[in-house]
This record gives C-alpha cells, structure tokens and sequence, in this order.
C-alpha cells in the first residue's frame, strides 16, 4: 500500500466532477475544503450546487445587483 502525508486544501470556486460508475455529475463548488489522509482516502467538504440547476439569468442578475451595490458603498476610510 502506498501512504502519502496527510494534506488540507482549501478548494476555490469551479466546477467539480463526480463519478458513480458510469454516471457522471458536475457540481459548481463556492468553497470548501479536500482533506486528503495518509492511506490515500480523501474527504471533501463543499458548498456545491448541480450545474444543471443553476439558471444563468438568476446569476446574471445577482452579478449585475452585486456589482451596482459594490460600486455605490463607501468605506470609512473615504471620510478621512
């Protein structure tokens, strides 16, 4: 059996494959987590969403509302 060091990775938002047989299903992932162990068994903790399921215009909007709110916010140190 080949052992490895036991690692955590901190996962960036993308786009995660998973495989069940023949089947495979792409989730979007925001954040989270890969803890891979020294017997080479990894967990992965994730916020993720089907990609299926995610509607483009919904996220269109939500980046397009962000994006309004973002420019129009002041910060305390623009008082000074």
């Amino acid at each position: 059996m080949l052992w490895h060091v036991a690692t955590i990775a901190e996962l960036k938002p993308g786009v995660m494959s998973v495989h069940e047989g023949d089947k495979v299903v792409k989730y979007f992932v925001s954040s989270g987590f890969a803890f891979v162990h020294s017997n080479s068994y990894a967990d992965i903790i994730v916020e993720a969403v089907p990609v299926d399921q995610i509607d483009p215009a919904l996220v269109q909007k939500g980046l397009e509302d962000f994006t309004h709110k973002l420019s129009s916010t002041s910060t305390d140190l623009e008082k000074a």
